[in-house]
């Protein structure tokens, strides 16, 4: 059991869940306890070289991206329970809402292996961007995640908006290049609040899906962030889609990208569907997404 001690509120509270549902379940298991960041992924990269049967990761989706960092490509499965702020991960694989709901899918569930995604030299399971979105993910603190939820990324948003806003440039395989103020990434259909941004997404396919807002300014990336959460953004003539296996993001001065939830960097990033795959513990009635196996 990998945790992230400073995941989520009432932190201790959970961990202390999962180590008594473990232990009435009479599995053998060790817990470590993250310091930094990066901590995760040697964890994990550890217990499967270990020959670990399943790692149970506590944590956020940033904590949940970097076990699956340590995992890929290894017969280890994961296992989440997730107590962070968005928890886009526990929402795209329909994971049960409690600590023992998520700890039942160890008998009760399926698992699933998904091909991961790379940005740059490192994986993410669901989603990235670059721009304005991944700026506001640089500048949260786990203080403010921990105490106003989900607010604080319309607090720090709200005052990150009031700055310039630098442009982008995507570049695609067929070497079309596309200027635009944002640019998301995803493989599944999630965003942050539980938000479906790409109906179209398929997270064992070998593709993302691409959303582009091509408008400039504070007010379009206000309303961008508005239709979004109205689930409209695809309408608007401001936005575009695009499929396609790989991109590179570029822009003239520093500006941020990230992974999962999770601060990743500066641009450039090239990011790319690999066939490195991750094993996932996930309810029974999730939908196989072309990789199901009943290995326990």
């Amino acid at each position: 059991m990998i945790c992230n001690p400073v995941a989520g509120p009432k932190r201790g509270n959970r961990i202390d869940r999962v180590r008594d549902s473990l232990s009435s379940r009479g599995a053998a298991f060790r817990l470590r306890e993250t310091g930094g960041p990066g901590d995760a992924v040697l964890m994990a990269r550890e217990a499967a070289h270990s020959g670990a049967e399943t790692v149970v990761a506590v944590g956020g989706d940033g904590t949940l991206n970097e076990v699956a960092n340590g995992l890929a490509g290894s017969v280890t499965r994961m296992a989440a329970v997730p107590v962070g702020t968005g928890n886009v991960f526990a929402k795209e694989f329909s994971l049960p809402p409690t600590v023992e709901g998520c700890l039942a899918l160890l008998d009760e569930g399926k698992t699933v292996s998904v091909p991961l995604a790379k940005a740059n030299d490192r994986y993410f399971v669901l989603l990235a961007s670059a721009g304005f979105d991944a700026e506001v993910v640089e500048r949260m603190t786990h203080l403010q995640k921990n105490a106003l939820g989900i607010s604080a990324y319309v607090l720090v948003g709200m005052r990150h908006i009031l700055r310039p806003q630098p442009t982008l440039w995507a570049e695609f395989p067929d070497r079309e290049r596309i200027e635009a103020q944002s640019v998301i990434v995803v493989r599944g259909r999630k965003y942050g609040g539980g938000v479906t941004i790409a109906p179209a997404a398929d997270i064992a396919g070998n593709t993302f899906q691409v959303i582009l807002l091509l408008r400039k300014g504070r007010w379009a990336i206000a309303k961008f962030a508005l239709d979004i959460l109205r689930g409209r953004h695809g309408a608007s003539p401001h936005v575009m889609v695009r499929e396609a296996p790989s991109l590179v993001v570029r822009c003239r001065i520093p500006s941020a990208a990230q992974v999962d939830g999770d601060f990743l960097g500066s641009l450039p990033v090239r990011f790319s569907v690999t066939d490195v795959r991750l094993r996932i513990v996930v309810p029974k009635e999730f939908p196989a997404p072309g990789g199901a196996d009943n290995r326990r």
